[in-house]
């Protein structure tokens, strides 16, 4: 569909109009569909192509999604740092024929670019601006996408399943502005999930991608640890987090993974660009329980039993399986080896006030008292959980032996209210419990090192929010998991599924 300057011109002028009217925007969504502009349909390869052929200049899809935001934002508050100027100055020099061609992306606000603000969702944060580029960061505008602006997080992550904090607010659903927008990439996929981009940046270090995904209704992927190019400043991996997308499209998030991979096969042999589904089948071991965890609410395990019916009629073979750790023993080792490193927080805060995080005032109570929790644990706890943890690995790779994948619920509950969690509780016995049963299932495939994703197969019966599902492959089998992926939106698409409080519905 060609674009017209006077199309473009007319949603524009629209968009702006809505912006406006933010404060009196109807709490429940329009009957009909009405575009703010007329790429809606469009994901970040369609809008490429669009560029590709002249019916749209990276200027004019800049300042598209400059008037989503606007017209968004005061709705969902998806956005900490906004780099209009920079994305409308680098617009005309991206080359055309690059992967994405300028189309614009959005960032978690946990990266480092150049000359941009990066906050960790904290206030201690707040003028911090690094000085270069990660490596992962330069593979993401080298396929020429362009950064316009950051997206909320939790206070350094730390609140994990929500996306609050006293700097920026919370981020809300828009499936229902009463439920949060998890976390803790979860300004990014409700991002997405509103339409503002088709695509956004995403880290996962403990479920950080697939649980926002899960709860907005769009696709998040966790690749394999040390697969992607590196998005720490020294240069190194996180032993627990890696970098990728959260997208309305499989070809999307593909499309960038081959950008941003580690081609140098220095840890895992490159997957390259994985541009559709295999004809191997699989054989899937279905995990719906976790010892340890809470019960799976009805509407989640409807969703997973009915993923796991799709892949028998695909013709993969579906077996039951025990997930392979016990979340009380796992939450408890990885609490005493991870908590412990949380000490540099403390640090900053000293370095600034000379005082403590606690009484600085430049934390956030939770995180404050989460890093005393760290404190308090012994050199004897911590050697403890490091040693389970090394094992978690083989625990999967036990499993891996019997099943190519693994399908499990992202979570055990549908989604969480907006303020079921904020960032003025304390890290006490009845948090950690509330975010170790939701995080169960998703935490240790990051100890394991493994490739997982959340595929919005399912919306629930009775509650009409999404519900994601979860599949994990071996360390390195990144490639299987996109195919499957595509086979999986192939048979079962979810693209044209739009949230209530979305650029499709937006009044123009």
């Amino acid at each position: 569909m060609a674009i017209s300057r006077r199309s473009f011109l007319r949603a524009s002028s629209a968009a702006m109009a809505v912006s406006s009217l933010s404060s009196v925007f109807p709490k429940q969504a329009l009957a009909s569909p009405r575009e703010l502009d007329e790429l809606v349909a469009y994901d970040a390869l369609g809008m490429a192509e669009l560029i590709k052929k002249g019916e749209l200049s990276q200027t004019e899809v800049v300042e598209i999604i400059i008037r989503r935001i606007e017209a968004l934002e005061p709705i969902l508050n998806v956005i900490t740092t906004k780099t209009y100027a920079r994305a409308r100055q680098r617009a005309s020099s991206i080359p055309a024929d690059s992967t994405f061609s300028g189309v614009p992306i959005l960032l978690k606000d946990m990266i480092d670019v150049g000359g941009v603000r990066r906050t960790d969702g904290s206030r201690l944060m707040l003028t911090n601006v690094p000085a270069k580029n990660v490596k992962y960061i330069d593979a993401v505008e080298a396929a020429g996408m362009n950064i316009l602006g950051m997206t909320n997080v939790p206070e350094f992550a730390q609140l994990g399943l929500v996306t609050n904090n006293t700097a920026f607010g919370q981020t809300l659903n828009p499936w229902d502005l009463s439920k949060s927008a998890l976390g803790s990439s979860g300004g990014s996929a409700a991002a997405v999930a509103a339409g503002i981009v088709p695509m956004a940046h995403g880290t996962d270090g403990g479920g950080s991608n697939r649980l926002p995904a899960s709860a907005n209704g769009v696709f998040g992927m966790k690749p394999s640890r040390g697969r992607m190019l590196s998005g720490e400043v020294e240069g190194g991996h996180s032993r627990f987090k890696t970098n990728q997308a959260i997208s309305r499209t499989v070809r999307d998030s593909a499309a960038l993974f081959n950008e941003t991979e580690d081609k140098s096969g220095a840890a895992f042999e490159p997957v390259g660009m994985v541009a559709g589904p295999s004809t191997k089948r699989l054989k899937v071991g279905l995990a719906l329980e976790l010892k340890g965890g809470m019960p799976v609410e009805k509407e989640v395990r409807d969703a997973i039993l009915s993923a796991a019916s799709l892949l028998e009629d695909l013709g993969h073979t579906v077996i039951e399986i025990d997930y392979p750790v016990d979340r009380q023993e796992y939450f408890r080792a990885y609490t005493n080896a991870f908590l412990r490193r949380f000490g540099f927080i403390d640090n900053m805060a000293r370095s600034l006030t000379g005082l403590s995080s606690a009484e600085s005032g430049l934390l956030d109570p939770f995180t404050a008292s989460m890093s005393g929790y760290g404190a308090s644990i012994t050199d004897e706890q911590e050697a403890a959980g490091l040693a389970y943890l090394a094992r978690v690995p083989r625990l999967f790779a036990k499993v891996f032996d019997r099943v190519d994948i693994i399908l499990s619920p992202v979570m055990p509950v549908v989604s969480i209210e907006a303020d079921a969690l904020k960032p003025q509780d304390s890290f006490n016995s009845l948090t950690r419990e509330f975010l170790e049963n939701r995080m169960g299932y998703t935490a240790p495939s990051n100890v394991a090192g493994n490739p997982a994703m959340s595929v919005p197969l399912n919306w629930g019966a009775e509650s009409g929010l999404p519900i994601g599902s979860m599949f994990q492959a071996a360390t390195g089998n990144d490639r299987m998991l996109y195919q499957l992926a595509y086979e999986l939106e192939q048979a079962k698409p979810w693209k044209d599924r739009w949230a209530p409080y979305s650029v499709n519905y937006i009044p123009v």
